[in-house]
């Protein structure tokens, strides 16, 4: 697995926008994938690379989530868990659920809540494709849904979250689009460094395209890019120093810990949160 210090591009894999179906990882592929990351890396970086980016999801969720005391909360695609229990140590009335389809993962996520000492935080092997058991007041996601391979199954996923949610129940979606991401790229260039590329085992949203589909079922609360500061000041200023340093950018840098506390703004980053009420 890479090590800090990792360079951004060497998470590039396939091209961004638009390609073949057998260019992208099937369902099979990339559990498999996720499997041997969660059994090869189970420390901060078994679900990304750029562990201050979790910080910021984790700012985002928790400054979002209002419900009655005693709700019951999902987090979909919850990986190693580390995020949820965050999540259910800053709200302890409420009862929280962790949902992957990654065994190895929820392995590691076990580990993290004994370790946490929590009561109010349990952990299921469930796909979200599949449907979801229970029912609850909030479902969260975090890069969860760009990781079904494709636009059909994404539908599917979406359809799921929507039933297991109480009537009026709330989603927040955390979830990549290639909208920001081609803005951050084009600021790339524009200062003399190359594109970061999606990597295969992702499919970004089209913002106008899932907007359209998710009219039926939600009512949009808030809307906001919260990766855009981080990535203009981690992927654009701090990228073009480290190129003409000579080096490669480190995610453990001072830039990426600093920027993670910047306030929302721009369009210069692929990560957007999406607040939706079931209607």
């Amino acid at each position: 697995m890479p090590k800090p210090g990792t360079t951004h591009l060497s998470q590039g894999i396939t091209k961004a926008r638009e390609v073949d179906a057998d260019e992208h990882l099937n369902v099979k592929q990339v559990h498999e994938y996720w499997e041997h990351r969660a059994a090869t890396e189970s420390g901060p970086q078994s679900t990304t690379m750029d562990v201050y980016l979790r910080d910021i999801e984790f700012r985002a969720l928790a400054a979002r989530i209002d419900v009655p005391k005693h709700a019951s909360i999902a987090d979909v695609g919850c990986g190693d868990g580390r995020t949820t229990a965050k999540l259910a140590a800053r709200f302890p009335d409420f009862a929280f659920q962790g949902i992957d389809f990654c065994s190895n993962m929820l392995r590691i996520a076990r580990r993290v809540v004994e370790h946490a000492n929590l009561s109010n935080l349990t952990m299921h092997q469930q796909n979200v494709c599949d449907g979801l058991e229970g029912r609850f007041d909030l479902i969260f996601t975090t890069r969860c849904l760009i990781n079904v391979p494709s636009w059909e199954l994404q539908r599917r996923a979406l359809r799921c979250i929507h039933s297991a949610l109480n009537d009026g129940g709330v989603y927040l979606m955390v979830e990549n689009f290639i909208e920001g991401h081609d803005s951050m790229n084009r600021l790339r260039v524009a200062f003399g460094l190359p594109e970061i590329r999606v990597r295969n085992h992702n499919l970004f949203f089209e913002r106008r395209r899932l907007l359209e589909f998710l009219a039926a079922m939600f009512e949009v609360i808030e809307e906001v890019n919260i990766s855009s500061t981080y990535y203009m000041v981690t992927r654009v200023i701090y990228s073009k120093l480290c190129l003409d340093a000579g080096k490669s950018p480190n995610y453990f840098d001072d830039h990426h810990r600093l920027a993670a506390d910047l306030p929302f703004s721009g369009e210069y980053g692929p990560m957007r949160l999406l607040s939706l009420k079931k209607h």
